[in-house]
């Protein structure tokens, strides 16, 4: 009865925490001043852009909200600014100086921006961006990948909780080659950490970092021999389904529509299985258009139950249907408005639509898929349906900000030790008695001076147990006496010990 009870304890806080966590996409500032679009409480209005002098957040723009789903941090690719729309401390300018001089600080690619929460104090900031070498020899030839991947850190505890940036343009790569766009990231499977997966320039091969509360590690490269890929990039798009189970990317390469197509494991950071897509050409919305241009696949989005994929080419939407691998043609140009300017990238939101921007941010309106998860002419394409028009002149709303699923929960990880990765902080670690009834006594050393976490898991992966370790000490006792029998095990950092409880 004990270990029900524990259980459901622990079943209510992981949805609990999951719910919490959802609410960080909430908000999404997009557009010419950073127009607002609030999804919370089951309604989406939109209000005035809050960043003056104008800032442009059509291309490359993030943003995250709290756990209440107040936003707190945005950028448009280059800085990062508070919810009040003013620099944060450190904030200005997070990408090598020629590059934001010359585009007046607002990036030009999209998904070159992410924020990954730690906790409700702590965030990172990634960005892909050119070192001023390379960005000049893109000027000057037209070789434009980029070479750098940057991270920086924000403490939201700083300045009396208005937030700084403690670490800036911390290099997690150098001298690469990268695409301009395609980056997203995905909950690993423990809950708490962060995989990042960043294409590389010239072919289908991934490079793979995980973000912990303590560290950064380049996990490196998952190499994929794949054909016609190319260099083309100037638009494009990675995403994750809504458990994290399968990654898609696409390809900007001269008009290939090749979509890539892979499952990924949460809990190593690893995809497998993969397949490529090959988006439609010459449409039934436009069976005379033979130009390259027609299937430029730049945007991806799943349904919420993942039974669809769709993509956005230049100039029409697709649904793909993942069980019976068949496509079908949802919606080509809108001819009713002469301002049409190209499809851009997709996002689900949180009210389970997915939206679909516009490329350069040239339009007061976004279209929007409202039943992704019905089959064919039933997803009830919306052109134009989110309209910010009546917010003035300025109300330019671009594209979905670049956002990972934020309310993606824990899955149980074997053999559980998948995330603690890097060097040990722990000395010893030695358990006594076991088997044991009634009490195991702890005994540690931890290498550094920080606290470390000691949790326990049954034999399926759930936890039944979590405590901190102080530094200070070298010994704690546990009372097992409301376990069962069976086997468990004890995690601390890095190191994992099995325990059998009589």
């Amino acid at each position: 009865m004990k270990k029900v009870a524990l259980f459901i304890i622990f079943i209510a806080f992981l949805i609990q925490n999951v719910l919490a966590q959802k609410e960080r996409s909430n908000v999404w500032i997009t557009g010419y001043s950073g127009n607002k679009i609030d999804f919370s409480n089951n309604n989406t209005t939109t209000s005035q852009g809050i960043y003056f002098p104008f800032k442009y957040f059509h291309f490359g723009n993030s943003n995250i909200s709290d756990t209440s789903g107040h936003l707190i941090l945005s950028s448009d690719g280059y800085n990062v600014y508070n919810s009040n729309g003013s620099y944060i401390d450190g904030g200005d300018t997070l990408v090598p100086h020629d590059l934001y001089i010359a585009y007046n600080g607002w990036s030009t690619e999209s998904q070159t921006s992410i924020f990954l929460p730690m906790d409700s104090n702590k965030y990172y900031f990634v960005t892909p961006t050119f070192s001023d070498t390379r960005f000049a020899d893109c000027q000057a030839n037209n070789n434009c990948y980029m070479d750098l991947l940057l991270y920086s850190i924000i403490d939201m505890n700083s300045n009396g909780g208005a937030g700084k940036v403690v670490k800036r343009m911390q290099p997690l790569m150098q001298n690469a080659n990268l695409r301009k766009t395609q980056m997203m990231a995905c909950r690993h499977g423990n809950g708490k950490d962060w995989w990042l997966l960043k294409n590389e320039g010239d072919n289908a091969n991934v490079h793979t970092f995980l973000f912990t509360q303590d560290s950064v590690y380049d996990k490196g490269i998952q190499a994929f021999a794949q054909p016609n890929w190319g260099p083309w990039d100037i638009r494009g798009q990675s995403t994750f389904n809504t458990d994290g189970s399968l990654y898609a990317t696409t390809s900007h390469s001269m008009g290939t529509g090749l979509i890539f197509l892979a499952n990924f494991d949460r809990c190593h950071g690893l995809l497998s299985n993969p397949i490529i897509l090959q988006t439609p050409t010459n449409s039934q919305q436009n069976p005379n258009d033979t130009t390259w241009t027609e299937s430029l696949s730049v945007g991806l989005a799943f349904s919420p139950s993942n039974k669809f994929l769709y993509v956005a080419s230049k100039s029409n939407i697709y649904q793909y249907d993942l069980e019976d691998n068949t496509w079908f043609h949802v919606y080509g140009i809108d001819t009713s408005f002469l301002q049409f300017t190209d499809y851009e990238t997709a996002y689900l939101a949180p009210d389970n639509k997915i939206y679909i921007g516009n490329f350069g941010g040239g339009s007061k309106q976004m279209s929007r898929i409202d039943n992704p998860d019905i089959k064919g002419a039933g997803c009830n394409f919306c052109p134009r349906c989110l309209r910010l028009d009546s917010l003035g002149a300025n109300a330019y709303v671009g594209t979905p900000p670049c956002m990972p699923n934020y309310g993606l929960g824990a899955q149980v990880c074997w053999p559980l030790e998948s995330s603690e990765i890097g060097d040990k902080r722990l000395e010893t670690l030695e358990v006594y008695p076991n088997p044991s009834s009634t009490y195991i006594d702890v005994s540690y050393e931890i290498r550094d001076k920080r606290n470390a976490t000691i949790e326990m898991y049954n034999a399926i992966g759930q936890q039944v147990y979590s405590s901190q370790l102080s530094h200070l000490s070298a010994h704690i006792s546990i009372d097992i006496r409301h376990l069962t029998q069976g086997m468990y095990y004890l995690r601390v950092e890095n190191q994992i010990k099995k325990i059998i409880v009589e």
